[in-house]
């Protein structure tokens, strides 16, 4: 290339290399007089200094070396610095390029431009220190939504515990009344075996004594017998008293029923896993939601057939009938039926509880076993009856519960359990 025809080229587009210069970053040019005071500066230069920054001296801002330093090196036609200059204030502001200083007459000639290499490795620096931010973040989050889990499991697993503890301590209470009204009740039914059996000789005694008072010819004594006869209705009496014992006694039995569905929901003797006769357990259940299903006016129809013996844990399975039970009672204000079906099914069994009830809207169906979820009114209702039952059927029992439901056509719960079951604690 021909040195002479490249000046001349440069020469040409000097106003364009000029202007590059002036705002140039990158680059920093700059010249002092021997006085510090900066007769020019690029746009680069002017950064490096902050010399729009009028609050200090820009020939203060070189550091290392300092102006002081290059302005004792003697004038030389060869650059009298090479090398890293840093500027700043000393502080929060340090600023480095790679610079050439020269010396001619009384004024400094500096230019340099940024360090590339400091740049990359500050850029690889930052760029690490981001991926290892970003790595802590996301743990961070990971970490959070692990313990927003565990909290929300413990806040689950604390209400089923109590509710659980409760449903256990009325299952006590129920089975200690139960013991209580045993008692007596054998008492009255065993006096009432004697009672019939003495009544009866008194009334062959009574119809012996008035023959004896017939056999006579005393007329003035028949005549007493039969105002006594008259004032004391003993023909009544004798005549009711059939209808009295057979109504007590199909009482006392009709009590002890109860004791026995009583001691059958309880099953405070069998928290163990032992087989047991479901419709029985059904029945017994019931009996405890009798008066809510009359004051409903709500009939059950019951279908099981061949049923064998299951083995279940017999009293928490009793919970979850008398949670889905009662539900359905409550879907029903103005009467209707619940038909409760069971059926043999591969290893297992399959119950079903179906309602004539209001039936549950599709938007809210997938929340029905979410803890503390409620459609009834604030105080009438916890939330957990059908949570306890999901748990009690799908961890203690290894088997599942569904729902399918229409408004205002019904609702139709599901249990299937396998027939044998694997001990839990």
């Amino acid at each position: 290339m021909n040195t002479s025809s490249s000046q001349d080229i440069l020469e040409s587009w000097s106003p364009e290399i000029r202007k590059l210069t002036d705002t140039a970053i990158a680059v920093a040019v700059g010249i002092f007089d021997e006085k510090g005071l900066l007769l020019y500066a690029n746009a680069g230069m002017k950064l490096l200094l902050d010399a729009e920054n009028t609050a200090h001296h820009p020939a203060d801002y070189l550091v290392n070396p300092n102006f002081a330093e290059l302005i004792r090196l003697p004038a030389s036609e060869h650059p009298v610095f090479r090398g890293l200059l840093t500027a700043g204030n000393g502080q929060d502001i340090s600023r480095s390029m790679i610079a050439e200083v020269r010396r001619r007459d009384d004024m400094l000639f500096i230019s340099g431009e940024y360090d590339v290499r400091e740049l990359d490795d500050l850029n690889r620096q930052m760029t690490a220190l981001n991926r290892e931010i970003s790595n802590l973040q996301r743990e961070l989050i990971k970490e959070k939504k692990t313990l927003e889990h565990t909290l929300s499991e413990l806040r689950k697993t604390q209400a089923m515990l109590i509710h659980s503890e409760k449903m256990n301590a009325l299952g006590k209470l129920v089975a200690g009344i139960a013991h209580e009204i045993n008692n007596p009740i054998a008492y009255i039914s065993s006096n009432l075996h004697s009672l019939r059996n003495s009544f009866s000789d008194i009334m062959q005694a009574y119809a012996e004594i008035e023959k004896l008072i017939q056999n006579t010819d005393n007329a003035e004594l028949n005549d007493a017998a039969e105002k006594i006869r008259e004032k004391h209705d003993i023909a009544f009496i004798f005549e009711d008293f059939e209808d009295l014992h057979k109504a007590s006694a199909d009482g006392v039995a009709r009590i002890i029923k109860i004791v026995k569905d009583l001691r059958t929901f309880s099953r405070l003797d069998e928290g163990e896993l032992k087989p047991v006769d479901l419709l029985e357990s059904i029945r017994s259940t019931l009996m405890l939601a009798d008066s809510e299903l009359k004051k409903r006016n709500i009939a059950v129809n019951l279908d099981f057939a061949d049923m064998p013996l299951m083995e279940c844990y017999a009293s928490e399975l009793n919970q979850v009938f008398l949670n889905l039970i009662v539900n359905a009672a409550q879907a029903m204000e103005k009467g209707g039926h619940i038909d409760i079906r069971g059926r043999s099914e591969n290893d297992g069994i399959r119950i079903e509880f179906a309602d004539a009830g209001v039936g549950i809207p599709e938007e809210i169906i997938g929340k029905i076993f979410d803890p503390f979820f409620t459609t009834k009114p604030v105080g009438s209702g916890t939330g957990l009856g059908l949570s306890l039952a999901y748990k009690i059927i799908t961890e203690k029992h290894k088997g599942s519960i569904t729902v399918r439901s229409k408004v205002n056509e019904g609702t139709v719960f599901t249990i299937v359990i396998p027939r044998r079951q694997t001990y839990v604690r």
